[in-house]
């Protein structure tokens, strides 16, 4: 009982704290858009920020996940899976009405504890009412599908149905790639999922068949940033090709820690560090492909910036402090529609990994919200 109040209370801070900023700052909700799944409008031609993360629960680590990305400002935040942790989605949709409040549109895909329960170690069964209370509540009627922000264009895809060669969901991928790596109004394209194609060594492992279908796809159709939640810590990437004779190994085109240049290939982030209680530890030293990797709880930050031509990523973890930083600089434009095939020979001087900063950028101003499930 005092779980579930300690939980209510802080619900209840966060929403009132919430509205207060609302009136404070006169955002008005058109509810016309509040359900589009396929485009977002593009309020700020200026540039915008979007969060993720995966793994929350309904804890008091979840409560300071949401109350530091509310304070980071950003227009969307991308839900990685794995919400709730219970038999229901109550109390996670709690926290989504929360951002919701304060215009912040959002968007999702599906965990493997958002299809079953786990009662015990070696027991699962599915849970087609919480699963469902998902889909109502982002009124999705499929769990694979894409969308517009400015000049980037963002595939959700599922783990937790089939997306092997030849399935529905592959070749919805595959379509939409090529749709969006030829339209002339997008320069970013960003793919989340759950579960993972890549990994250093931890509790869980990586999926051959997903890495193996889906990365080539990736790489042909210019993708620039796959997010991936599942295990319980934080990881990025350097940017990595596809290696046809090893796929457990990919080829590694730039090692530079911090910053990249029009890089070839993939950058694939883990962050599965919304607040699910169970850490999970490294079980052996970094895979080569990994730059970055440590345990916290927090959120990273995208922000698209310099007219759209900059990423800009931030891990700011829960204890103030920012964990990681780099940037994806493609001021020079390139054509994504061709296959990315030459290792980039354009490496910088390595940069410390463990950056730590006691402050927080300037919030720019919220645009009116128009609340997207």
């Amino acid at each position: 009982m005092k779980f579930f109040s300690f939980e209510y209370s802080m619900l209840t801070l966060i929403i009132t704290s919430v509205l207060i900023l609302i009136l404070q700052s006169q955002i008005t909700t058109n509810n016309e858009y509040r359900n589009d799944v396929y485009a977002l409008d593009k309020i700020n031609s200026h540039g915008f920020n979007f969060a993720a993360a995966g793994d929350w629960g309904c804890n008091h680590n979840t409560t300071n996940t949401i109350r530091n990305i509310i304070h980071k400002d950003p227009e969307l935040v991308l839900g990685l899976g794995d919400f709730s942790y219970r038999d229901n989605a109550d109390c996670w949709l709690r926290y989504a009405d929360a951002l919701y409040a304060l215009g912040v549109k959002l968007k999702i895909t599906f965990g493997n504890h958002d299809h079953l329960s786990y009662p015990a170690e070696s027991l699962t069964y599915h849970s087609p009412d919480r699963l469902q209370q998902y889909i109502n509540h982002f009124n999705l009627s499929k769990q694979y599908y894409s969308f517009n922000r400015q000049n980037v264009h963002f595939i959700a895809m599922s783990t937790e149905v089939p997306f092997e060669l030849g399935s529905n969901q592959y070749n919805f991928v595959k379509r939409d790639l090529q749709m969006s790596a030829t339209d002339p109004a997008i320069n970013w394209i960003v793919v989340f999922y759950h579960r993972l194609a890549y990994t250093s060594p931890t509790i869980v492992d990586s999926i051959k068949t997903l890495r193996d279908t889906y990365h080539p796809l990736f790489q042909k159709y210019g993708v620039d940033l796959v997010m991936q939640a599942h295990s319980h810590n934080y990881q990025r990437t350097y940017p990595v090709q596809f290696n046809s004779s090893d796929s457990l190994n990919p080829i590694i085109t730039d090692k530079n820690v911090t910053n990249y240049y029009n890089p070839k290939g993939q950058i694939f982030t883990i962050t599965g560090t919304g607040g699910a209680p169970d850490i999970h530890n490294f079980t052996g030293p970094a895979a080569p492909y990994t730059a970055v990797q440590f345990n916290a709880y927090g959120f990273l930050d995208i922000a698209v910036t310099h007219n759209g031509t900059i990423l800009e990523g931030n891990f700011y973890a829960n204890n103030d402090t920012l964990k990681d930083h780099f940037t994806i600089d493609k001021s020079k434009d390139i054509d994504k529609s061709t296959v990315q095939s030459n290792p980039s020979k354009d490496s910088k001087s390595l940069r410390e990994n463990d950056q730590i900063a006691s402050g927080f950028p300037q919030k720019h101003s919220k645009p009116n919200a128009n609340s997207h499930k």
